[in-house]
């Protein structure tokens, strides 16, 4: 953290949080919020490499979200059968 913006108090920060974040992200600095004068918490732009996970992790979600709607709309699957059936099933379409 090099560089720091003006500290603010709590109800500040509460009243004004997406002014503030704004601005941090903005501005490229962290922002120390005080807590009964004291510091408390910092503010500060979120890292290149957390911005990277967040967006992995949005895209697996959507992928996953996906995956989901297309089991629940595959016509073929049968919540009814259990797994030793689909399997002696799949035995007999192999083997005979």
């Amino acid at each position: 953290m090099d560089t720091l913006l003006e500290p603010v108090g709590t109800r500040e920060a509460k009243n004004r949080f997406s002014e503030l974040t704004a601005e941090v992200n903005r501005s490229g600095a962290a922002l120390p919020v005080l807590k009964n004068g004291k510091p408390w918490v910092v503010i500060q732009p979120a890292s290149a490499e957390a911005m990277a996970r967040r967006d992995r992790l949005a895209r697996f979600r959507a992928l996953t979200e996906r995956i989901e709607r297309d089991v629940e709309a595959d016509s073929a699957w049968d919540a009814d059968v259990s797994d030793a059936e689909m399997l002696a099933e799949e035995r007999v379409k192999r083997f005979g």
